[in-house]
């Protein structure tokens, strides 16, 4: 149930984002619209006892979350008040007791925080990341930056065609391989899944003329090359992608619609 609503959720969200004005009618309506393509009928009572368990599982993981959270936090105080009396003290063991505690709060950390800001899928950062860490409190850009916009548009067609198994591993792959070859141009990136089949791709501001030319070479690798599921299922690991340069303060969804409007424009030719 909570796949099929994320699914229905990004559906009408990459519908409706590139109108200026979204009502609440507007939403529900695309929301039913792509609710009846999965055969969910909003107004079933089946449906909504399952949306009620699924609200209770979310909350429940919330509070595990924010519980484990809590313990983590408590426990930092604790190593920092006795870290503080062990430099006071010139207890050299009890520090080094400590240093190793402290190590293992940060992986705890660390673990929340992918708990929180990593899509399940990809392992790429996910929209809350995008939203929470990356973009201001207005959702302008914090810095001058480098934007890629990434659409597998083949996703749906594959997901309908064959299964969603197919075109989710599709999926992993893009994310892992496009990571490598970003990470071998000693880029300074951080990739995020925004919706079903589009990920953002944010660097710190870079020559634009490059960077077409890293992701023109990636695009074309892609294209030849052919990936064989276990079913004997054989697909190309092809996307779209758009980019432009960004500034300190505009507005991240403005920049967005620009980047939708030129894959449009590229599909259109």
């Amino acid at each position: 149930m909570k796949t099929k609503l994320k699914e229905i959720t990004d559906s009408t969200i990459d519908e409706l984002l590139c109108n200026d004005i979204i009502l609440p009618s507007n939403y529900f309506q695309c929301f039913d619209k792509h609710a009846k393509t999965v055969e969910i009928d909003l107004e079933n009572e089946s449906f909504e006892k399952e949306l009620n368990e699924l609200i209770l599982d979310e909350f429940n993981t919330i509070n595990s979350y924010v519980n484990n959270a809590i313990r983590t936090i408590d426990t930092v105080a604790e190593v920092t008040q006795e870290a503080q009396d062990a430099i006071k003290e010139n207890n050299a063991l009890l520090l080094k007791n400590l240093y190793v505690q402290i190590n293992d709060l940060k992986k705890e950390l660390l673990d929340i925080t992918d708990n929180v800001y990593k899509d399940y899928l990809t392992k790429v950062y996910n929209k809350k990341w995008l939203y929470h860490k990356y973009l201001d409190t207005n959702i302008n850009y914090k810095n001058n930056a480098t934007i890629i916009l990434v659409d597998v548009a083949d996703f749906e067609y594959i997901a309908k065609t064959y299964n969603k198994l197919i075109s989710n591993n599709l999926l992993i792959y893009i994310a892992h391989y496009l990571k490598n070859k970003l990470k071998e141009e000693s880029l300074d990136y951080q990739i995020s899944r925004y919706l079903t089949n589009k990920f953002i791709i944010t660097l710190k501001e870079e020559d634009l003329v490059q960077i077409e030319t890293i992701m023109s070479t990636i695009s074309s690798v892609l294209y030849g090359t052919t990936l064989k599921s276990n079913s004997g299922v054989m697909i190309k690991p092809t996307f779209d992608y758009s980019v432009v340069k960004v500034k300190k303060n505009e507005s991240f969804h403005e920049s967005l619609n620009v980047l939708i409007k030129n894959i449009d424009a590229i599909r259109r030719k």
